[in-house]
């Protein structure tokens, strides 16, 4: 047998595997969200914790969801002291007349109690980070208007830590403290509304709930069942060949690479400055005095700031863009240092980043996912890919682009 024929028998095996057919019917569920493609778009995310909060909403379930999600938020914080509430306050606060308003003054959510004296802000963010101060803005904004009000501030995110310190931002003449919460917490939310109200809301609000976080622990959470695991470890174990060959003839990573490098070279607001191991290096275009940043001579270039595309597949199974500032590796100056670190402490200010991580030569933003394999699949053709991928930069370019264009002008006067 020749070993084209060979191949050909082990994939005509996998493709009648019935364990293939059981994991298609484990994983092709129905789910709203994402047929609509709605699990990576904030408003709509917003737009449905807004319905779920809101105690007179058509889900029957008054406040239910609210003070959980409040008591999630809190639990961790209760004594802390920069917390104007604790969870005893929460727990024993009737919320049936809250007003939930969805992007007052562009905050995402705020939710007005008048009768309790108590405003809540939540500032929700998927796959983005903040920026322009907006948390310091939003600030200001409640406490100029509901100046009486005991105040929290919430910053929802998918992978925020809630065991991790208080988010310290500086608001007019005083600190505010947001409390970091993640959509596991959400999660966790809505499996007590499945547990303990499923018999009081109707079949059809129960299916949309279960579908929206059945959506969260596949697209944000990551998580994945038992069954489907130990289904697919079958799988490969029988057609290790079989796949292993599909895999060998489909390599996306380098498709996707090449096609963003396209759309980039393509965009008139960046400018590709390098490539490298599945990292493109740009910048925005239209800086002036550019040179002041030039005296890092990192490979292939000598600018100390970079917006980077890096596909890393192996240990975050995705691309992302960072922001990434670099050093001088051998005999740095101590101007050039000063330097860097004042752009450092300039862009996490100017942009809202908390901090930069990394060692001292080398700092980067938190990343931020833009495409994943998933992405690529549901792709149907190179043109597709092509315009997904425009979509995902477009969705970055606030902060990535645009933002860091106008602080690097500022910063280079």
């Amino acid at each position: 047998m020749t070993e084209t024929l060979k191949q050909q028998q082990q994939l005509e095996k996998l493709l009648l595997s019935e364990d293939l057919e059981e994991l298609n019917d484990l994983t092709g569920h129905f789910n709203i969200f994402n047929a609509l493609k709605l699990q990576n778009n904030e408003i709509r995310h917003s737009n449905f914790l807004a319905w779920l909060m809101t105690p007179y909403e058509t889900h029957k379930l008054g406040s239910y969801f609210l003070k959980e999600f409040l008591k999630e938020a809190i639990k961790d914080y209760s004594l802390d002291e920069n917390i104007a509430l604790s969870l005893k306050d929460i727990a024993f606060c009737n919320f049936d007349d809250t007003e939930v308003k969805r992007e007052y003054k562009n905050i995402d959510l705020l939710l007005i109690n008048h009768t309790n004296n108590f405003v809540c802000i939540i500032e929700n963010k998927i796959w983005t980070g903040e920026h322009d101060c907006q948390l310091e803005r939003y600030a200001d904004i409640v406490d100029n208007e509901f100046k009486d009000y005991s105040k929290l501030y919430i910053y929802l995110a998918p992978y925020n830590d809630c065991d991790t310190e208080l988010l310290e931002r500086n608001n007019q003449e005083r600190k505010v403290y947001y409390i970091p919460m993640n959509y596991e917490q959400v999660h966790n939310v809505i499996n007590k509304i499945l547990r303990f109200k499923a018999d009081s809301i109707s079949s059809d609000v129960r299916t949309f709930i279960e579908h929206y976080n059945n959506m969260i622990e596949r697209n944000i959470m990551g998580q994945t069942d038992k069954q489907i695991v130990d289904l697919c470890r079958k799988i490969y174990r029988e057609n290790k060949a079989a796949i292993d060959l599909i895999n060998e003839n489909n390599d996306f990573k380098a498709e996707l690479f090449e096609t963003l490098l396209e759309i980039l070279n393509k965009r008139n607001d960046v400018e590709v400055s390098s490539t490298e191991d599945f990292c493109i290096k740009c910048l925005p275009t239209n800086i002036n005095n550019l040179d002041k940043l030039k005296f890092a001579k990192y490979p292939a270039n000598d600018c100390i700031v970079h917006i980077n595309f890096i596909g890393n597949f192996r240990w975050k199974n995705c691309l992302y863009v960072e922001i990434g500032i670099t050093g001088e590796y051998n005999n740095d100056t101590e101007e050039n240092r000063q330097t860097r670190d004042q752009l450092l402490q300039f862009l996490q200010n100017k942009l809202g980043f908390k901090k930069f991580n990394g060692k001292d030569n080398w700092k980067y933003t938190p990343y931020v996912p833009v495409f994943n394999a998933e992405d690529f699949y549901r792709c149907v053709d190179t043109e597709d890919l092509k315009q997904c991928l425009e979509n995902k930069i477009n969705d970055v370019k606030s902060i990535y682009i645009d933002g860091l264009r106008d602080a690097l002008n500022e910063f280079c006067k």
